[in-house]
């Protein structure tokens, strides 16, 4: 651990004070966010009735009973009055396949094991990277991540699964098993389009570390899946119907921190805590990815801004559930702020005199 701290270069006095003061100024905005009576971007819409959950159920169920998959999101979508113009609402064929195809159960515990080894991978690069601090924390926030993969109604959501794949590739990466994270990331593009840009991020890192024959290996994923995505756009364009209904809102709506703060909320220990502790969670997840230096690290820091960017300009009220795509990823981002705060704060010399007085003088 000792080795992997020296890699990361401890800041200047100034700057390491400047860095401080700015996380807690965000800090304090974030969380007044969440008292604004203004609101904007939350997560407060009314309630729609049965959700996704339900959705998915029902057309898992249909499969079961022998009907084609989009057979049984077509029937389902039209029966719950579900938009269904935008080819976005037609999720692409898994994880529900493969809960309507497999014996009762087995998809959950597949999704199971492979949360049990993203969690475990993500605690040993917290281990390499952080020692038993890093420990600690990562047993907090990614637990809250990965425990979705438990509950037997949310499981099966698309964005769990990503989420956990996300995880998985991040983790995978960071203890150096990279075909592992990159094949992860991809399978996470097969399961939710929403995770492009965390293979955009892998992208560029495996090219910069590995040249071509990294760019050869994306690209032949990129392909397989644009053209597994042309099959899926077969499927569902023939079924749309001039009379189905359109979204009514587009997804660009600008929530800002309300709606990056909603999302970050899915992370199981937050769902129903004060939103003002998800702000402060928020802001620990920004710091860490700030301060993590390491190659890891600048990894999943530049994954955790690219969502909060993206989360900042694009969603609606009901997409709150999109923060199950993130929450892994998020978690190990926040599991490294206690340990970037400590390295602040040696470096910022609080507490302590800044300039150093003269040595004593012995008596001659």
């Amino acid at each position: 651990m000792i080795q992997r701290l020296k890699e990361q270069q401890s800041p200047s006095t100034w700057h390491a004070r400047g860095a401080l003061a700015v996380a807690a100024v965000a800090t304090l905005l974030l969380v007044a966010v969440t008292f604004s009576p203004l609101r904007s971007g939350f997560a407060d819409a009314p309630n729609r009735g049965a959700g996704d959950v339900e959705l998915y159920q029902a057309e898992a169920g249909r499969i079961a009973a022998g009907d084609s998959y989009y057979a049984a999101v077509e029937s389902e979508l039209r029966e719950r009055g579900y938009p269904m113009q935008s080819v976005f609402n037609w999720r692409t064929p898994l994880p529900v396949w493969l809960v309507g195809v497999l014996p009762q159960g087995w998809a959950q515990v597949l999704l199971e094991g492979v949360a049990g080894v993203a969690w475990l991978l993500g605690l040993a690069l917290l281990a390499r990277e952080f020692g038993r601090l890093g420990i600690v924390a990562g047993l907090a926030t990614i637990s809250g991540a990965m425990l979705p993969c438990l509950i037997d109604d949310v499981f099966i959501m698309p964005e769990v699964w990503a989420g956990v794949l996300i995880g998985l590739s991040a983790a995978a990466y960071g203890t150096k098993r990279n075909r592992l994270g990159c094949v992860a990331a991809l399978a996470a593009l097969l399961l939710r389009e929403l995770s492009a840009p965390w293979c955009l991020v892998c992208l560029v890192f495996d090219v910069r570390a590995r040249g071509r024959r990294a760019a050869a290996v994306w690209a032949a994923g990129f392909t397989v899946y644009a053209a597994l995505y042309a099959l899926h756009l077969g499927q569902v364009l023939p079924r749309i119907a001039p009379g189905d209904i359109a979204q009514a809102q587009g997804w660009v709506r600008f929530g800002g921190a309300g709606f990056l703060i909603s999302t970050v909320q899915m992370n199981i220990w937050l769902l129903l805590a004060p939103q003002w502790l998800a702000a402060l969670y928020l802001s620990a997840a920004l710091l860490g990815a700030a301060g993590w230096s390491s190659p890891a690290g600048k990894r999943i820091a530049w994954g955790v801004v690219l969502y909060a960017v993206a989360f900042s300009i694009a969603g609606q009220a009901i997409n709150q559930y999109w923060g199950s795509l993130t929450a892994p990823l998020f978690a190990l981002s926040a599991a490294a702020a206690p340990a970037g705060i400590a390295r602040l704060w040696r470096a910022a010399q609080l507490g302590q005199s800044a300039v150093a007085g003269p040595e004593p003088v012995a008596a001659g």
